[in-house]
């Protein structure tokens, strides 16, 4: 099988059954999506805690679960849940017990792992915001808008304990 098919060469795409331009903004969201897990897969290059690499991994295939529900476009087929969001949150709130109080701003710059913690949660961001217009036109499963809110969060955090 070639890599190529020729298909997009007029400037569209398949998003699972039906094409559409490659400007759509369910594309784009795929697009910040694929970028936030190919960040993910550079930070754990160096990171060698095996829970925090559980936990990325948890994230990774969440977000599978999530370019899958964006390609769908049925808000009744969601694939994000709230325990997604608890399971963030829970995460977030168990390693910031651990850290000491921010008194003032920090760069997440120490080490590699930080850098790369810092870029998830850059991209992070760029996909909550490319989320909100999509919701913005047609309305989107709550717990994806929430996930994704809270992972900038989570990353934040992450660099910090790293």
């Amino acid at each position: 099988m070639k890599i190529y098919t020729k298909k997009g060469d007029s400037g569209e795409t398949d998003l699972l059954v039906r094409r559409v331009k490659k400007n759509d903004l369910h594309i784009e969201v795929n697009g910040q999506i694929d970028e936030v897990m190919a960040t993910i897969l550079v930070a754990k290059q160096h990171i060698n805690d095996q829970k925090t690499l559980e936990i990325l991994d948890q994230i990774h295939y969440t977000f599978y679960q999530m370019a899958y529900e964006i390609a769908l476009d049925d808000i009744n087929q969601c694939k994000v849940f709230e325990k997604d969001v608890d399971f963030l949150e829970n995460e977030i709130d168990s390693m910031d017990e651990k850290l000491e109080k921010l008194t003032k701003f920090i760069q997440l710059d120490e080490n590699p792992a930080q850098a790369w913690l810092n870029m998830c949660r850059v991209k992070s961001r760029a996909l909550e915001r490319v989320l909100v217009e999509l919701d913005s036109h047609k309305k989107i499963n709550p717990y994806t808008l929430k996930y994704v809110n809270r992972l900038s969060d989570f990353f934040f955090t992450l660099g910090r304990s790293h």
